[in-house]
């Protein structure tokens, strides 16, 4: 269920602040926890990933200064943390699951039907379930299947090595959705900013590289 909260608060973020600043904060968030707890629980970080663990946090505290005048930024990005903070649970809880012999694959439909449910139910809490039936478009849908298909790069990544690098690799996606965002709504940062981007994308590349 920590997927789907993550999820909420992640589009939400989207809607209320810069998707190139949120879409960053997020994966970093995301990326970074499941490294130190794989460290806690006996993986031993290299020390290009510890030094990409600093590069994300310094990251966190520049996209974290909301533009001058600028209330939406501010908000996507606590909403943003929140939504890292629910990436890094799944990736954890993922990870026990697949420790404990659940297998690569039966996690991710337990996870999807807790998911669904949880959805559901609040749907169906706040009367907004004829919305969620106009919200099924194609669009929408495709956007479910490439969620489906990251997740299960990950447990397929996970199987073939440790947590904090999977969820590392698992957490490149902001590449994407800065450059759609730069492309297709022309949104413009801040010096700050720019450098805070940069810097999360280094952190996860020296993580992933280590």
């Amino acid at each position: 269920m920590t997927g789907v909260i993550g999820l909420l608060a992640f589009y939400r973020g989207l809607a209320t602040g810069a998707m190139s600043v949120v879409a960053p904060v997020a994966a970093v968030v995301g990326a970074g926890l499941p490294a130190i707890v794989g460290y806690v629980l006996g993986e031993r970080l290299a020390p290009g990933q510890v030094i990409g663990i600093v590069a994300a946090l310094g990251a966190v505290a520049l996209v974290s200064r909301p533009a001058a005048g600028s209330a939406e930024s501010h908000g996507g990005t606590w909403l943003a943390l929140f939504a890292g903070l629910g990436f890094a649970a799944f990736f954890v809880g993922m990870d026990r699951a697949y420790a404990a012999g659940a297998g690569t694959w039966w996690p991710l439909p337990i996870a999807r039907a807790a998911s669904f449910a949880l959805t559901a139910s609040g749907a169906l809490a706040t009367g907004q379930v004829r919305g969620a039936i106009r919200a099924l478009s194609p669009v929408v849908l495709l956007s479910g299947v490439g969620d489906i298909a990251g997740n299960l790069g990950f447990l397929l990544a996970r199987a073939q090595g440790p947590l904090g690098p999977a969820a590392v690799l698992a957490s490149l996606y902001p590449a994407v959705t800065v450059m759609l965002a730069w492309v297709l709504l022309d949104e413009r940062l801040s010096r700050a900013h720019l450098a805070g981007v940069a810097l999360a994308f280094a952190g996860i590349a020296l993580i992933a590289a280590a």
